[in-house]
């Protein structure tokens, strides 16, 4: 199997757990950067920078022209883009006259909430694709009945050896609320309310210290964190919350899985789909309102240490047991490429 994967290829990239196993499972890949042409090209000086804010020069021309001709040399059996903000609609049905096309949005192809999370490239080409890999069962349905096109559920996961798993007698607690992600309108106003009813909250990530929330004093403001101080603050703080952008609302995140995975106690918004992977008050905590999350924090800050290291254990056993890897869902991504050839 020959797979044209069009997605990033930086260190962050989700697209990365995917190239690696489905290479141990035998598939041969040919990984094209699209998105980090365009970003080293604009990210060169302020002269591209201007031309791509403005539109006058994206790069996405070239970066079309050169996918073109890639795949016609290596003739793979599926292309398979990721987002495809860089990615003419017309490119994509140039292409799909010729071979297989498969879509992964971890974003949301009808939710625009920043410049980095689509564009109209993406928007318009949902119907181009003969399949798309869906995180969220509501856009599942959308994509099947106004584009009529088949679309597999594939859940975020975490990646197993990325964990820097620490035993738990051996962490120092901390009886606080951790949020470890960049901000928005709707987290910085969650997290001052939490403020307001008293609580203190460690916030880890870029761009905190230009919020307003700067100057709370029940605030202290922290640098992302290196990937093995994540998974340790994971451990170390009674609290993880976890606060959805605007189009994981309904469905789940990376936090999700992340979080349990090294035995973090997760506050997060109700959905069903979260409710299907953890049990709530064993594994996770949910919340569908202020007043619930509110009380869920001072809930589990009055747990008795006992009872905490329970749901840590279960948390953590859960995600060990379930399927909830990245080598889990490159599996089924495997097997849905084999089925379509």
């Amino acid at each position: 199997m020959k797979i044209l994967l069009v997605g990033a290829d930086n260190k962050w990239a989700i697209e990365r757990y995917y190239v690696n196993y489905l290479t141990k499972l035998g598939v041969d890949i040919y990984h094209f950067p699209a998105p980090d042409i365009i970003f080293n090209y604009h990210s060169k000086n302020i002269f591209n920078k201007l031309l791509f804010k403005s539109k006058i020069r994206t790069g996405y021309a070239g970066v079309n022209k050169q996918l073109i001709k890639i795949a016609y040399e290596y003739k793979p059996d599926i292309i398979w883009v990721f987002k495809g903000m860089e990615i003419f609609p017309e490119t994509l049905e140039t292409l799909g006259k010729d071979f297989k096309l498969a879509n992964y949005n971890p974003d949301h192809p009808f939710i625009i909430s920043s410049r980095g999370s689509g564009n109209t490239n993406v928007t318009r080409s949902v119907g181009k694709y003969h399949i798309h890999f869906c995180y969220h069962n509501e856009l599942q349905k959308k994509i099947e009945n106004e584009f009529g096109i088949s679309t597999v559920f594939l859940p975020f996961g975490y990646e197993k050896n990325d964990i820097s798993y620490i035993e738990q007698s051996v962490i120092v607690e901390k009886k606080k609320v951790c949020f470890q992600a960049n901000p928005d309108k709707y987290r910085e106003e969650k997290i001052n309310l939490l403020t307001q009813n008293g609580f203190e909250v460690d916030v880890y990530g870029i761009g905190w210290e230009k919020t307003y929330l700067r100057n709370n004093p029940l605030v202290k403001i922290f640098p992302i964190a290196s990937r093995a101080d994540f998974w340790r603050l994971n451990q170390e703080y009674r609290v993880q919350l976890n606060l959805f952008r605007q189009y994981n609302f309904g469905s789940h995140n990376m936090r999700t899985f992340e979080i349990p995975a090294v035995g973090g106690i997760q506050l997060a918004p109700y959905s069903d789909e979260q409710a299907s992977f953890f049990e709530e008050g064993k594994e996770i905590f949910f919340f569908k309102n202020d007043e619930e999350m509110i009380a869920n924090i001072r809930k589990i800050l009055a747990l008795p240490l006992s009872e905490v290291d329970s749901i840590r254990i279960a948390a953590r056993k859960r995600s060990l047991d379930s399927g909830y890897t990245f080598t889990d869902r490159a599996s089924t991504v495997y097997n849905t490429f084999k089925a379509m050839l």
